[in-house]
């Protein structure tokens, strides 16, 4: 559907880590948050997770199709780096995966002054996206009001 160059999260969008992120923590509440990434097996945790809404369908469709699209997703650490690399990879999705470190915001890592689309659970990054120039998408498997676009598959957007 779209022509532009689109950048999909992964935590939240295309698998359901973040819930079970948020969960864990809970369960390690005297943990500092970086404290706590450094133990997350992520192996484990995106053998444990559910693909959201068939959205690795969509992508390969859209790869399939020549459709000019990237992962765009937060790390903590390297372990969490590889772990998702090898979930997209096992899976033959081949797209670039660009990651983006603790406190860095993912317009810095790709500067969207084009209209690029970014698809994201984050209503934080949508709004730093947008304000560089990119659109952003609300992903979200709730009904939830916001500014933006709300989808709850990559089904229409990609």
């Amino acid at each position: 559907m779209q022509d532009k160059k689109t950048f999909i999260d992964f935590d939240g969008v295309i698998f359901d880590t973040e819930e079970r992120i948020v969960q864990k923590k809970k369960q390690n509440s005297e943990m500092s948050w970086n404290e706590f990434f450094e133990t997350v097996d992520w192996f484990q945790l995106l053998e444990e997770a559910n693909v959201i809404n068939n959205a690795i369908s969509y992508i390969l469709e859209s790869q399939r199709r020549n459709k000019e699209i990237a992962i765009l997703t937060k790390i903590h650490t390297l372990m969490e780096m590889e772990a998702k690399a090898r979930a997209l990879r096992n899976r033959n999705i081949s797209i670039p995966i660009l990651f983006v470190p603790p406190h860095v915001k993912k317009s810095d890592i790709y500067l969207p002054c084009n209209g690029e689309i970014l698809i994201d659970d984050s209503i934080k990054n949508l709004i730093d996206w947008q304000q560089k120039g990119g659109q952003g998408i609300y992903f979200s498997e709730k009904e939830i009001s916001s500014n933006f676009e709300t989808i709850r598959t990559l089904q229409r957007i990609l």
